[in-house]
């Protein structure tokens, strides 16, 4: 890859930003597409949030994806949102129109869907047990949703905001039967019992003795495990569900097929998405 004075900048923002793989991903399809753009990671401290997104048309940058903790503290400084940020609220990619506009958009949402359809699993008819409240989970949440899940069941550490992610979301959509439990094996027992696909919306696995608020031995026939922790690769929750014979998948190619809708949106072009996902297993040695 050349960079050139005429080579277009998008890249990241968030906090801490140094273990991200986008900049692999991004700039491995740039160079398959022939695109001249470069992609980089900026480290935003929270305090410097309103100044890192005013700088993005001054510098000239097509645009940026978003990362925690800043996916909802820079919709204040942007001049609109696409519908599916604004209706879950949480934007995980700037684009820069012309004039300097900035734009607010959600890709985690249509790049979950992509990768359970990936999955062979469609989200129409299920009865969901998310773990988390989250950004992340906000956009699974408002995806099911718009794609028909019959139920959602939230839980997370922050009983508040389970609550009330649960009343947006049946306020939008009555048809879906939301609502949030206690994070506690009372409650979170039954609800994995009537659920067809549960979902991991939490950094719960990433580390070595990382405690899950459910037993595994709950895990059930009926059940497919999606975990958003694509770092490592096979989670304890996903090792327990296909130890058990259930279909699972974890998070790696959701970040790639919302890695591909933001490259869309900044270049116009469509995105070599099996490629970015290439680029992601190749270099986790997933294949």
């Amino acid at each position: 890859m050349t960079v050139s004075g005429t080579t277009r900048v998008v890249g990241l923002i968030g906090y801490p930003v140094q273990h991200s793989f986008s900049p692999l991903m991004h700039n491995h399809a740039f160079a398959e597409a022939g695109l001249d753009y470069v992609y980089v990671a900026f480290s935003v401290p929270p305090e410097r949030v309103a100044a890192a997104v005013a700088a993005l048309p001054a510098l000239g940058l097509a645009g940026v994806n978003v990362t925690i903790p800043h996916k909802e503290a820079v919709i204040p400084h942007l001049a609109g949102l696409s519908r599916t940020a604004e209706l879950i609220g949480a934007v995980n990619t700037i684009e820069v129109v012309d004039g300097g506009r900035l734009i607010g958009h959600n890709t985690d949402a249509p790049g979950f869907a992509a990768a359970l359809r990936r999955g062979g699993v469609g989200l129409a008819g299920q009865r969901l047990l998310l773990l988390g409240a989250g950004g992340a989970a906000r956009a699974v949440a408002f995806q099911a949703a718009v794609d028909g899940c019959a139920e959602i069941v939230l839980c997370d550490v922050a009983a508040a905001r389970a609550t009330a992610l649960a009343t947006e979301v049946a306020g939008h959509f009555a048809a879906c039967r939301t609502r949030a439990i206690p994070l506690a094996a009372a409650t979170l027992r039954p609800a994995l019992a009537a659920a067809t696909l549960l979902i991991n919306a939490t950094p719960v696995g990433m580390h070595a003795g990382d405690t899950y608020p459910l037993d595994f031995a709950w895990l059930h026939d009926r059940l497919f495990v999606f975990d958003l922790v694509y770092n490592p690769l096979e989670t304890p929750l996903l090792a327990a569900a296909r130890g058990r014979g259930l279909g699972a998948s974890n998070g790696l190619a959701m970040l790639a097929l919302q890695g591909a809708e933001s490259f869309a949106i900044w270049t116009g072009r469509p995105a070599p998405g099996e490629s970015m996902l290439a680029t992601l297993e190749g270099h986790f040695g997933a294949r």
